[in-house]
């Protein structure tokens, strides 16, 4: 694997919003923050049904009605049928 510079112009307000990203989440610097969103997007894309998969931790977190219990077999029946396939 080789290393590649690239060179991104963007909004003044895109950057000030990056660099206190950057500093919540105790990145050295931009660039570093910027590596890090690009690393978790090309994970995601790697694997996309670990998305799907947040989603139903998320309502899983959230269950308190047996109506959302139903939905969310629905969900996983849904997900299922799709990893069936492939």
């Amino acid at each position: 694997m080789t290393d590649k510079i690239i060179s991104v112009r963007m909004p003044v307000s895109l950057v000030d919003e990056l660099k206190s990203l950057a500093e919540k989440n105790h990145f050295l610097d931009v660039s570093e923050a910027i590596r890090s969103l690009i690393r978790y997007k090309w994970l995601e894309f790697q694997d996309p049904y670990s998305a799907h998969l947040k989603d139903i931790r998320k309502k899983v977190t959230k269950l308190t009605v047996p109506a959302d219990v139903n939905a969310l077999k629905q969900d996983l029946k849904r997900l299922m049928e799709r990893l069936n396939e492939i």
